[in-house]
């Protein structure tokens, strides 16, 4: 069973003490830091490298998604919220979990044993290494298909599904986190551009830089336009010498 080093951010001093006093009941937990706001947690990230985020939505001088949108970071996300209102947008960046405020020991438990499991699903998928030229049984409209990987135009997260977009305008859904596709496709043509999503670098059709800073990317066969994160932003540049 694999460690996960931990980083609590939450502006309530009750919440983060009441949170790490609970972690400590879990050996796989190991608690390096706590912050009480966006830029004390960005600072946090960058001195400690945290595998595991214990995320709090409303912080004194932002939130936590202008957090993760200020930082380079991959590893895992547990929201920890007294609002429920975010959920959808938490899950959309691929959050492990979103537990609401008050933390129950039961709820927590059920969190921490998901991160577990997906840890585990994600060291079996990470063996397995597809060929471009492979193809995967996917699902559609009750019916099962094969689709070869070099079909792949894009992968977009949907909570704890993904959904596979292929050169021919279908759209598959699949039970894989977008890590484990990530981990799975090979990264000579493929490459995560947000949390949410992984694009097939065949499929390009026009790179546009954008006034964030980064760039939006549009796709052959789609109108439609993604933005590339600042968190990977930097592997695009390597990637095409921008």
């Amino acid at each position: 069973m694999n460690s996960f080093n931990a980083l609590i951010i939450d502006d309530e001093s009750l919440a983060r003490f009441t949170l790490k006093n609970k972690l400590s009941d879990y050996s796989n937990i190991n608690i390096i830091g706590t912050a009480a706001s966006v830029k004390e947690g960005v600072e946090k990230i960058k001195e400690l490298k945290p595998t595991l985020l214990f995320l709090d939505i409303q912080l004194a001088d932002g939130t936590g998604f202008d957090l993760l949108n200020k930082v380079d970071y991959n590893g895992k996300i547990i929201f920890v919220t007294a609002y429920d209102e975010y959920a959808i947008r938490a899950f959309d960046i691929n959050a492990l979990d979103y537990i609401m405020k008050p933390v129950s020991d039961r709820r927590l438990q059920s969190a921490i044993e998901r991160l577990q499991q997906e840890d585990e699903s994600k060291g079996h998928q990470a063996e397995i290494t597809l060929d471009y030229h492979d193809r995967l049984m996917v699902s559609l409209k009750k019916s099962v298909h094969f689709i070869k990987i070099d079909t792949i135009v894009s992968i977009s997260a949907s909570r704890e599904y993904t959904y596979i977009n292929t050169n021919d305008g279908n759209e598959y859904l699949t039970s894989y986190s977008i890590g484990e596709w990530e981990n799975r496709l090979p990264d000579q043509h493929f490459c995560r551009i947000h949390r949410s999503y992984i694009i097939n670098f065949d499929f390009i059709k026009k790179i546009t830089p954008n006034i964030m800073g980064t760039a939006d990317i549009s796709m052959q066969g789609s109108d439609t336009v993604l933005s590339i994160s600042r968190n990977y932003y930097k592997l695009i540049k390597q990637k095409y010498k921008l």
